[in-house]
């Protein structure tokens, strides 16, 4: 009776191995929600089944079912179904226990996790030498690098992965295959390849009936049709994603529709502002409840910008906290280090398996070229001839052991530079929450110091009402000149520093600010003459005894160049008010009776017919090399405390570099000169 049960178990549980998706479904992040009665059954079948082969298979697939709604649950399940199949030496249980616990990893974010198990996978398959294990195993580690932005590896591995597909004819593994080379595509922006290979996937999808490739998938080419600028067509792909993804809850797919519909909205315009937030929060809502970290990470981010375009900081920065949150606990600089040290290891495997395969053969061929001489009558000249194929076979393998350990030694400095780039990565991130707190702080100390100096400028003016009446009065009301002086003179010291502190804030914002304006073709010689004269008038307003000789070297035949004239007036006017501060301290540290004359210069030529150069040249106090190479970093100025904030120069480089693709360059020798080149490309 007991074995009867049993047969029936296994037949059972063959038919599921056949039919169920676990196993005909590459361990690519296809996670898919079945009903709960599916898994009730399998829970009360595995509480029945012994501890053998196919209690090992029932737990990578109750591994598998899991993989949506809870990524831990696969993870427990699959470690007991590899604790299992090895205890029985099931090998081919291992493989798809390691297969398993990879897609586990991946969807709970943890990626060097997943890379490990996912390469022991390939590894047992390869020794299996099964090759629909082999192609699956491909196909997992190709979606995971996917995850990870990096495209190169992830193309290697799909395209191996797409290849054994064809050759066994496994349908279910090539639609598979070619979705997630689409992905890879759409990653790398190029749409018509993407688009290519998605609807190749979709149709198998829809041939084979598999309804996790078919949702992703839709998702997918809805966000591609969004990018090729038909929102009708892509619209109608993320409604289909959400339909059928919906009531067996893919997670993965929900998400990327969401979130897609939801740009879609805002790129609409504000009138659909509502609608981008709310789809923004369903998206944000399925990552949670299926503990997918990507699509949290993605929909969070998408919100705190959603809401900071309406001006709604607190709601803005609820969803940064937790993108960040996201972001540390899936990229964190430990786990991305793990990853790539994972890689170097797979890359150095790979190396020696070759090279090891590459001896092999070549002692194959001595001993067959041995063999075949032994027979043959002039055995010294076969002797001798052996002796050189030896020699030079040696010869070469020692060339090439010495190519691989360079090699080697090339990729232990790489990881020692990735270790290395950890503080610096840090650093810049350090910096980058700097400048968000920076805007945020300055947007709001804006206004009251807009009202003390508004006030303060009032008070001022009738406190020089008050004084004229009092002239005319000689002394009213108890109120003297002198007390009035005094009054007058704190409240310009007041409006004096109010506007002092609006300019520092108005600097921070400007180095805070994001987005590119409009380029529009403009005379760079009328520019760079027009900030040199209001530099110039705006310098001896506050020096009135201030004279400097200024020198206008302009290319006459320089044709109009694109550029965003007010962020350039911006750059330029900065350049040449340092010039005027430089020539004037030098003015004031020559001894008495020195003959100096202070001279800004400003030029503008073409270079090689595709740049054009505005120099920015003064005679003052020059700067030592050292401070050359820091005059670009945010908040480093040389000027006295209250006098710079260290932000002009680095908006300047931003400016220039990021807004315009040219680049801001220095010279200067201590004491003598200093000059800016800014280097633009003319189109």
């Amino acid at each position: 009776m007991y074995f009867q049960f049993s047969a029936m178990k296994t037949v059972f549980v063959l038919i599921l191995w056949w039919m169920s998706p676990v196993l005909n479904t590459p361990a690519a992040a296809q996670p898919a929600a079945q009903p709960a009665a599916r898994l009730d059954s399998l829970k009360r079948l595995l509480a029945h089944t012994p501890p053998d082969t196919t209690r090992a298979l029932l737990l990578v697939q109750l591994a598998y079912e899991h993989t949506q709604s809870n990524p831990l649950a696969t993870i427990a399940y699959s470690k007991q179904a590899l604790q299992l199949a090895q205890q029985l030496n099931f090998r081919k249980g291992v493989c798809w226990a390691l297969i398993r616990m990879n897609s586990g990893f991946r969807e709970a974010g943890n990626y060097p996790a997943a890379l490990q198990v996912g390469l022991q996978g390939l590894h047992h398959a390869e020794d299996l030498g099964d090759p629909e294990l082999i192609g699956r195993a491909y196909n997992a580690l190709g979606y995971l690098y996917w995850e990870q932005q990096n495209s190169r590896p992830a193309l290697a591995y799909l395209f191996k992965g797409k290849a054994v597909a064809e050759t066994i004819s496994n349908q279910k593994l090539l639609t598979r295959a070619l979705g997630n080379i689409g992905n890879v595509y759409y990653q790398l922006n190029r749409l018509d390849s993407a688009l290519l290979y998605l609807k190749q996937g979709y149709a198998l999808d829809l041939i084979n009936k598999d309804l996790i490739s078919e949702v992703g998938d839709a998702a997918m080419m809805g966000n591609v049709y969004a990018k090729l600028g038909n929102p009708r067509l892509a619209q109608y792909y993320y409604r289909r994603s959400i339909r059928r993804a919906r009531p067996q809850r893919v997670t993965f797919a929900l998400c990327r529709a969401y979130l897609g519909r939801a740009r879609l909205f805002e790129q609409a315009g504000s009138q659909f502002a509502d609608s981008a937030i709310y789809s923004g929060k369903q998206a944000l809502l399925a990552g949670q409840q299926g503990h997918y970290p990507k699509g949290v990470l993605e929909a969070s981010q998408f919100l705190a910008a959603a809401w900071a375009a309406r001006q709604d900081s607190a709601q803005a920065f609820r969803y940064l906290m937790l993108a960040n949150a996201t972001r540390d606990n899936v990229f964190s600089l430990s786990k991305m280090a793990q990853v790539q040290a994972l890689d170097v290891s797979e890359r150095l495997r790979q190396q020696e398996q070759a090279d090891q395969e590459e001896k092999a053969a070549a002692d194959r061929r001595q001993l067959w070229l041995i063999a075949a001489l032994a027979g043959a009558l002039p055995a010294l000249w076969l002797l001798w001839r052996n002796n050189r194929l030896k020699q030079y076979t040696n010869l070469q393998l020692n060339r090439r052991n010495a190519q691989i350990g360079a090699q080697r030694d090339r990729l232990r400095e790489a990881l020692a530079e990735l270790k290395a780039t950890q503080n610096q990565l840090m650093q810049r991130e350090k910096m980058a929450f700097l400048g968000e707190l920076t805007a945020g702080i300055a947007h709001e100390l804006q206004n009251p110091l807009n009202f003390v100096k508004n006030f303060a400028d009032v008070s001022t003016e009738l406190v020089e009402e008050m004084a004229g009446q009092e002239r005319d009065l000689s002394r009213t009301n108890g109120v003297d000149q002198e007390f009035l002086a005094g009054l007058k003179v704190n409240l310009q010291k007041i409006s004096l520093h109010g506007q002092r502190a609006s300019s520092i804030i108005r600097d921070m914002l400007e180095h805070s600010r994001s987005g590119p304006g409009q380029r529009e073709p403009t005379d760079l010689n009328a520019l760079a003459d027009e900030a040199l004269t209001l530099a110039y008038q705006d310098y001896c307003v506050s020096n009135p005894t201030f004279k400097a000789a200024l020198t206008r070297d302009f290319d006459a035949q320089l044709r109009l160049v694109p550029v965003i004239r007010s962020d350039m007036v911006r750059v330029l006017l900065n350049l040449c008010a340092n010039a005027f501060y430089a020539v004037r301290q030098r003015q004031q540290q020559m001894p008495t009776g020195t003959r100096y004359e202070p001279a800004v210069t400003i030029s503008t030529h073409r270079t090689n017919g595709q740049d054009v150069e505005i120099r920015v040249l003064d005679n003052g106090i020059g700067m030592p090399e050292k401070i050359c190479s820091k005059v670009f970093q945010p908040f480093f100025t040389t000027k006295p405390p209250g006098e710079g904030t260290g932000l002009g120069l680095s908006l300047c480089f931003d400016i220039v570099v990021q807004s315009h693709g040219g680049t801001l360059g220095v010279k200067s020798r201590e004491g003598e000169f200093t000059e800016f080149t800014i280097r633009l490309p003319y189109r």
